[in-house]
């Protein structure tokens, strides 16, 4: 595996990226026609239980509302992808249970096991840290069969990499697995010290059905996001050198982006970004050994960058102003990310926003929060998020957030505030209780829209009284 950088956060960004690998894996076997399953077969739609649970914020779909499950082999797969080391008869897909949660969404046994994997690989690395995670443990004390099908995942699950699974802690009893997904159920965050906030399985509802979903983990110190990393497992590019260009780093983008919701990597292991700050993110395609080459994505330089080389240049150069700053993104050429089929947000309202500035809209739908973000750093200049929130008090999670947004701003030239302008603070605990909304778009743009918005919202204020 070579030497690790000696560099701030460098242990910590390694071992994230282990540990979302690790998780992404376990994943993979979850998924509808996986081919890391020899045993099953499954519709494109995904799995349900017998329980018939659906969830409103499904992504939408036009297969069926549920699949037929059938043994029997499956098509031909590389061998890289080969499962033979999964226990016997162990059928994966048809164990993926799923439950309700008290906001009607969904979650899998693939949850509950992604998190006590990343957080089991985290804890033995830094025993100190705290933790803020979506799930607990509470439901599987109470389902002793799901706790099984659980902890089958979580002791089955590990990189091919001897060396680099040896680095990652897992669970030794079905007890320390309920204590270690407590750690992040349970966390409560807050302004100081260091604590990793994490969503195991981003976009339930869209992973259920086989489509874009993502693992997040991010380090937060003194209420800041300090590292990043984002797992896209079903994130299928076409070549590295499409999204690249000619050059080392990532190009503008040219107005597209990878990401689409049924466009999915059937047979690898999709994508992982990551970051840390002050140090630019990077991305690379997962494995399911040790980490394979990353390469860096810099859209554009950031503005204290340029202005760093502006100042350097002119002393340099007698005056001579070598470095311009970045054509400015023009408010026409806006492609929105966003999700219409979400219940926390108002879409008519980036639909309105999107024809004020004179752009298209829709632009790119997806429905994992993560992977929007994903889509904004993969793409080009102009691809922005603008997010309405339905009621004033709405706070979101910070595990929806957390991490994307330091990939998203040290890929490029990026700006993230709410929609009152205010950075996002990620020291307020479980729930970004002290912003509201959100703005997410390149520097040039994004005070534009932000008068935009908010003379929407000032409109919109005004007609209701």
């Amino acid at each position: 595996m070579g030497n690790l950088p000696e560099s701030p956060f460098a242990r910590e960004r390694f071992i994230a990226e282990l540990a979302v690998q690790r998780a992404s894996i376990l994943t993979k076997r979850l998924l509808p026609s996986s081919p890391f399953d020899a045993a099953t077969t499954v519709g494109t739609n995904g799995i349900t239980s017998s329980n018939g649970i659906t969830s409103s914020n499904s992504p939408s779909s036009n297969s069926p509302a549920t699949t037929t499950i059938t043994s029997g082999a499956t098509a031909p797969r590389p061998n890289h992808l080969d499962s033979s080391h999964l226990h016997n008869g162990y059928n994966y897909a048809r164990k993926n249970s799923q439950i309700s949660k008290s906001d009607a969404s969904p979650v899998t046994a693939g949850d509950f096991a992604a998190q006590a994997l990343l957080i089991s690989a985290v804890h033995g690395a830094f025993p100190d840290d705290g933790f803020v995670g979506e799930e607990d443990a509470n439901a599987l004390r109470r389902d002793p069969e799901l706790a099984r099908q659980v902890w089958e995942f979580v002791t089955s699950t590990h990189l091919d990499d001897a060396a680099s699974d040896a680095l990652l802690a897992t669970p030794a009893t079905i007890e320390d697995m309920f204590d270690v997904i407590d750690l992040g159920g349970k966390g409560r965050g807050g302004p100081t010290g260091r604590f990793w906030a994490l969503d195991p399985i981003d976009g339930t509802a869209a992973f259920i059905k086989g489509q874009q979903y993502a693992m997040s983990l991010a380090l937060i110190d003194g209420g800041r996001e300090v590292v990043g990393v984002l797992g896209c497992p079903n994130l299928r590019l076409l070549d590295d050198d499409d999204l690249l260009g000619d050059g080392d780093d990532a190009s503008s983008g040219g107005g597209r982006t990878p990401v689409e919701e049924t466009s999915v990597d059937e047979y690898g292991m999709g994508l992982m970004l990551s970051a840390v700050r002050g140090q630019g993110t990077i991305f690379r395609r997962m494995g399911r050994g040790e980490l394979l080459d990353a390469r860096r994505i810099e859209k554009v330089p950031h503005p204290a960058t340029v202005r760093a080389k502006q100042l350097l240049n002119h002393q340099q150069d007698n005056g001579h102003l070598a470095v311009p700053a970045p054509a400015a993104v023009e408010l026409r050429n806006l492609h929105f990310i966003d999700s219409s089929v979400s219940t926390a947000t108002l879409s008519e309202k980036t639909r309105q926003l999107a024809e004020a500035c004179g752009a298209p809209y829709p632009g790119t739908e997806v429905y994992s929060s993560h992977m929007r973000y994903a889509a904004l750093v993969l793409g080009g200049r102009e691809h922005v998020q603008v997010r309405v929130p339905k009621t004033r008090d709405a706070a979101w999670c910070i595990w929806d957030h957390a991490g994307s947004q330091l990939i998203y701003t040290e890929s490029g030239g990026g700006r993230v505030t709410d929609l009152l302008g205010k950075d996002i603070d990620f020291g307020s605990g479980r729930e970004l209780t002290r912003n509201w909304g959100l703005i997410t778009a390149d520097y040039t743009v994004h005070g534009k829209i932000f008068e935009l918005a908010t003379d929407m919202l000032k409109a919109d204020a005004a007609a209701a009284q």
